[in-house]
């Protein structure tokens, strides 16, 4: 009170066609927030907040581009004026939240699967403006991550606080001082990703400038997952990268990534012995998302297990 609220249990959506016998999302509980005056004076009705509680949703892209989420049914019937026509719904959102949710993104088009467990995510913001500030903040359990058969995020946790400049017409989103965490390594994203149409055009950075080595290390699943917490290291680590360019059914952004470790160590209990002056020095670099032009260079890597050194080096093109 003073405005009205809705809530829906045990909603579920099924897919049509090709997914008929799939689930595209089961929501334990749809809660939306109601401007109480649009509802009486038969308004279009203006939603002010909703929440999500414990939403699982499979999101499902098939090799040859077709979506699961592709479900609504085309509008057949004449419109006799079509400037006149008034909508049901409108949009004075402040805040959202969900909560506890499950997401699954799998694009079998462009080889790219990532997994959300656990994730509660809110926020706040003015949509009724043009040009406003959205402010976030998610938690996520789990977040797997795997792209062109490599997995590259496997089970960790993360949050984010993410400041969002919404720029609605014109579709531009400007990331600002974003924090992330994951697992134990701190991380800072800053960019822009802009969709006027179908293309998604980006230009992202991120980095974790001289972070400790031990931080690194727990991006290790068997490390962070097991004995973490008994671990003893030492040492800098600092990691860059970027994505920049187009995204769509047909082609990716550029990008590039480097990592260093400066005379790191690490020693388990159980372990006989010390592994010290660990220092490497690698980067993989892509100018435009074509993947045959994707360079691997790893010109140092160094470890001494004990009195034992261990060096290598490797170079991958084409």
């Amino acid at each position: 009170f003073p405005n009205l609220s809705l809530t829906m249990e045990n909603l579920t959506v099924i897919g049509t066609d090709t997914f008929k016998n799939d689930t595209l999302a089961n929501i334990k509980e749809l809660y939306v927030k109601l401007d109480i005056m649009t509802v009486i004076k038969g308004e279009p009705i203006k939603v002010l907040s909703f929440r999500l509680f414990e939403p699982n949703i499979h999101a499902v892209v098939l090799q040859n581009g077709k979506a699961n989420w592709d479900i609504a049914k085309p509008d057949t019937a004449p419109v006799a004026n079509a400037d006149t026509a008034a909508t049901t719904f409108t949009v004075g959102l402040q805040s959202y939240e969900i909560s506890n949710a499950q997401i699954v993104y799998d694009d079998a088009s462009l080889g790219f699967y990532t997994k959300l467990v656990g994730l509660n995510h809110t926020g706040t913001g003015d949509f009724t403006q043009d040009l406003f500030t959205l402010v976030t903040k998610s938690a996520a359990k789990e977040v797997t991550m795997k792209y062109g058969g490599m997995t590259y995020l496997n089970k960790v946790a993360a949050t984010i606080d993410m400041p969002l400049e919404i720029d609605l017409k014109n579709s531009k989103y400007t990331f600002k001082e974003t924090q992330g965490v994951i697992n134990a390594l701190n991380l800072g994203f800053e960019g822009v990703i802009e969709m006027p149409t179908d293309d998604i055009k980006m230009d992202i950075k991120f980095s974790a400038d001289k972070s400790d080595f031990k931080n690194f290390l727990s991006l290790i699943p068997a490390i962070y997952a097991s004995s973490f917490s008994d671990l003893t290291a030492s040492g800098k680590f600092s990691m860059s990268g970027y994505a920049k360019g187009i995204y769509n059914d047909k082609s990716m952004p550029g990008f590039g990534l480097k990592m260093k470790v400066e005379n790191g160590m690490f020693k388990y209990p159980s372990l006989p012995t010390v592994v010290n002056h660990v220092n490497v020095d690698a980067s993989i670099s892509n100018p435009d998302g074509v993947l045959d032009k994707t360079v691997v260079n790893v010109p140092l890597f160094h470890l001494e297990l004990g009195a034992e050194p261990f060096d290598a080096h490797m170079t991958l093109k084409t």
